[in-house]
């Protein structure tokens, strides 16, 4: 169940934006830079507004290295690659190459710029970028502008947060106060079609599999090494292959002392392809099974049966297009021990036989 919406009268009573002009079309921003999970979550969002406004010109700034997630959504007009991690690296050429995009951006004038990340970063680009007459720069108040109440500064109008609503839920919500979105619905990520079909992953194996995404960017959300090996021989007994992808060098190390352990052949290492191949070896699985990373929030969005399992963190920001199809387990300081997700990715593979689990 959606949270409560803000109520006539609130702090976000004034947010509600007009509409479109009178031809029926309109140009708006949406400033969502990083990371890959926060991508994927803001993606129902878009569909929110672009089925409240099909006639929207939604462009979209990144950084590049998560540009190809809002390329994956049919309705996105345009997206805006900008080379932030590079340049904030010194990377040879990256400041000049940020600059003409920032130009490039400048080009264009919008009725809107929306910014659900409201950072310091973001609300910069947002500030940078350019209104039409008349225009709108919208973001969070300064409480929850992520520790950078600065940021606030830099919008026109501002957004308070309902408490405790984050994720893909809280961006939601916010487009419902600036576009008049309807949110009553599930999350609609917009890439089951796209994603349909027979995989074009060139490194899929081609019988069935399982993928393993044991990575994550904090060390606190991994779960432990040995219940991963006593997962994979729980599937390995349901005649699937295992593909074990990768993001830094640690975490090759880990899948590689994995495959290790299975008999020869039984899993494989998944080359360090973009996120579009990822998405693809995604789509064709049988089952995947991941801790709290973007890979495992795009599974989530392409309606995979998918065994999330928690450890640190919790899954109040997961949300699945596809409830029947996805299972969570452990949590805020519970690890789920080995058994139990065995037990779960079992029933997940029997509700993915039943015809009514795709569509629930």
């Amino acid at each position: 169940m959606s949270p409560p919406l803000p109520v006539a009268g609130s702090p976000n009573a004034s947010l509600r934006w007009s509409g479109p002009r009178p031809d029926g079309h309109g140009r708006v921003l949406l400033v969502q830079l990083s990371a890959m999970g926060d991508q994927v979550q803001t993606l129902p969002a878009v569909s929110d507004i672009l089925a409240r406004w099909p006639g929207l010109e939604l462009h979209w700034a990144v950084d590049r290295r998560f540009a190809e997630i809002p390329r994956m959504h049919p309705g996105v007009r345009a997206v805006h690659a900008l080379p932030l991690k590079d340049a904030q690296g010194r990377r040879a050429g990256a400041l000049p190459e940020l600059l003409r995009r920032m130009r490039a951006l400048r080009g264009q004038a919008f009725d809107l710029i929306w910014d659900p990340q409201s950072v310091l970063k973001s609300a910069l680009v947002a500030r940078l970028a350019r209104l039409a007459p008349g225009g709108l720069r919208v973001g969070y108040r300064a409480a929850d502008c992520g520790g950078e109440p600065l940021a606030a500064r830099l919008f026109d109008r501002h957004y308070a947060r309902p408490p405790g609503v984050h994720g893909t839920p809280g961006r939601r919500l916010f487009a419902q106060a600036v576009f008049d979105t309807d949110v009553s619905g599930p999350p609609r990520y917009g890439l089951r079609q796209a994603f349909a079909g027979p995989t074009p992953c060139a490194f899929a194996p081609p019988s069935p599999y399982a993928v393993l995404a044991h990575g994550a960017s904090k060390p606190d959300k991994l779960w432990p090494q040995d219940h991963w090996h006593a997962l994979g021989n729980c599937l390995l007994g349901q005649g699937l292959r295992l593909v074990l992808p990768w993001g830094s060098e640690d975490e090759k190390a880990r899948a590689q002392a994995l495959i290790g352990r299975w008999p020869p052949g039984a899993a494989s290492l998944a080359p360090r392809g973009s996120l579009t191949d990822m998405a693809w070896l995604l789509a064709g699985a049988a089952l995947v099974v991941g801790v709290d990373s973007g890979f495992s929030h795009l599974a989530a969005a392409l309606a995979r049966p998918l065994l999330m399992l928690f450890t640190s963190t919790g899954p109040d920001l997961f949300s699945p297009e596809l409830s029947s199809l996805s299972i969570t387990l452990g949590g805020h300081g519970q690890v789920p021990p080995a058994a139990l997700a065995c037990e779960a990715a079992l029933g997940l593979l029997r509700a993915a036989a039943d015809p009514q689990a795709q569509t629930a």
